[in-house]
């Protein structure tokens, strides 16, 4: 019985493959910032995306990290059914999808701007993003990386990330203090690293930070697959 229930599931049967992209918004990203996300979204995701339409039916979460990424607003674009729409139907989907995300993305933005909450709470946009998951899914971060929040501020040079131990107390606090995401089954790619010029971030983006996010994900039950400045380093298009 698991064995069916699994196989049905599967997107190539008709279940859902799930994506949900996280992009840093309102007061956690300069306007400029914000528009290279954009750019990145409308010229290299949606179009990768929009390649499987034809074999796959997407459940897409958009959701913006922001100072308050727990409990900010998620839009959910769910794509027709690969299996039961014939290739004319997908294929004029295709036309009218990328305008529906991009909708859905400026429409978050315009929230998280009248909304501004100070930080950037990656840890709990990733938090959200594993109880949102209906199954195994694929999760694009399009943040700097610099968790600032009050679990930690990445920003700060006197922590010594580069150390284990460090590393490892910040992991303990994140337990006590919110728990750590749940996501099994969850691939995450973090992106768009060094868009917008943010010469701070920038300088700082030392192993020491991706290892940081490595352990925690890898401590959640997930996998860290990428680590840079394009999407296309993520290899689950």
């Amino acid at each position: 019985m698991k064995v069916l229930l699994l196989l049905f599931t599967l997107p190539f049967l008709g279940g859902k493959q799930e994506y949900q992209i996280l992009v840093a918004l309102g007061c956690s990203a300069p306007r400029a910032l914000q528009n290279q996300y954009r750019e990145m979204l409308a010229n290299e995701v949606l179009p990768l995306l929009a390649s499987r339409l034809q074999d796959q039916s997407l459940r897409l979460y958009l959701a913006p990290i922001t100072g308050r990424s727990y409990t900010a607003p998620v839009r959910v674009i769910e794509t027709p059914d690969a299996l039961l729409s014939n290739r004319f139907q997908l294929e004029a989907y295709k036309a009218t999808f990328k305008k529906e995300v991009l909708s859905a993305f400026d429409a978050l933005r315009k929230r998280a701007s009248v909304e501004c909450s100070k930080g950037t709470e990656i840890i709990g946009a990733l938090k959200a993003a594993g109880e949102r998951a209906k199954g195994p899914g694929k999760i694009l971060m399009m943040a700097h990386g610099f968790e600032q929040s009050e679990l930690m501020n990445l920003y700060d040079y006197r922590l010594g990330l580069e150390k284990p131990e460090v590393r490892r107390r910040l992991l303990e606090r994140v337990k006590a203090k919110l728990g750590l995401p749940k996501l099994q089954r969850q691939e995450i790619c973090f992106t768009g690293l060094s868009a917008g010029n943010d010469n701070n971030a920038n300088a700082r983006l030392t192993s020491s930070i991706k290892d940081f996010w490595e352990e925690l994900i890898t401590e959640s039950g997930g996998q860290l697959v990428g680590y840079g400045f394009s999407p296309r380093i993520c290899p689950f298009w």
